[in-house]
């Protein structure tokens, strides 16, 4: 059996600024560790905080991480232990990891997940989390504002953020098509030697840049070989096949670079 690790990440803001960071005084720590046995999803929903991946040869879908709250001041931090709460739950077959309070409404489905904060407070809460994962598991990762990462993955890959930095690293080739797409933040691609893909390849301010030799498509425009990489520039978008092509992989971002990398 082919062994795949897809995984959805959007990765949504706007956060509303509360308190300037040195407004916070106090700040407190506190770890989280969770097993799941069973689950074939991991569905990792955050606000503040990063979102890390890592495929491994278990049978079980293990969580270590920590939550950091800062605050200005001993009542806006026990304000802070009240309302921002991780919900862990498990649901049809889906782990879940869910931060919640009064800045999420039921929309869960919308573009910004159910976030829609319009509340100052003079606190901060940043949920950090890594999951080690079985490889045969569907990923569905989001945060407000920070990164996502994912490593030792294959299969095909839907990847929306708006802030944060967007990096995957493949195990495996895909063999379906995949996007990855963010508006502040680089997008890095790590592939295996042998790749063989079309890519669409788009962003305002940023370079975009490919360890492959590859063959321009319709509207490409140019590419020069620098520091041993391929450097494309068109209006910032470009249409490239990698080896003999295959599936569609869309990467865009506004502001950010583009690498498309092979393994070492």
């Amino acid at each position: 059996m082919t062994d795949r690790l897809c995984f959805v990440i959007a990765v949504l803001a706007i956060a509303l600024s509360a308190s300037t960071p040195e407004d916070y005084k106090l700040e407190d720590h506190m770890a989280v560790h969770h097993t799941f046995t069973g689950d074939k999803t991991i569905d990792v929903d955050l606000v503040n905080g990063s979102v890390t991946v890592i495929g491994d040869g278990g049978s079980t879908i293990h969580v270590d991480g920590e939550r950091v709250i800062r605050a200005a001041n001993q009542d806006q931090m026990d304000r802070a232990k009240k309302e921002n709460v991780l919900d862990i739950n498990e649901k049809d077959g889906v782990a879940q990891l869910y931060e919640n309070g009064p800045f999420r409404s039921s929309e869960r489905a919308s573009d910004f997940h159910g976030f829609h904060d319009t509340e100052r407070r003079e606190y901060q809460v940043v949920w950090n989390v890594t999951a080690h994962v079985p490889r045969e598991t569907a990923l569905r990762l989001r945060s407000v504002n920070g990164s996502v990462a994912a490593q030792d993955i294959s299969g095909s890959t839907e990847a929306r953020s708006v802030n944060g930095a967007l990096v995957a690293t493949f195990r495996e080739n895909p063999k379906a098509d995949s996007s990855f797409t963010t508006v502040n933040g680089k997008i890095d691609l790590i592939f295996q030697p042998g790749l063989s893909a079309d890519f669409e390849l788009k962003t305002v301010n940023g370079g975009m840049y490919t360890d492959f030799a590859s063959t321009p498509l319709a509207s490409a425009g140019t590419a020069a070989k620098e520091n041993g990489k391929f450097v494309f520039k068109s209006r910032g978008e470009s249409r490239i096949r990698i080896g003999s092509g295959g599936p569609e992989i869309r990467v865009e971002t506004v502001n950010g670079s583009i690498q498309i990398q092979k393994s070492k």
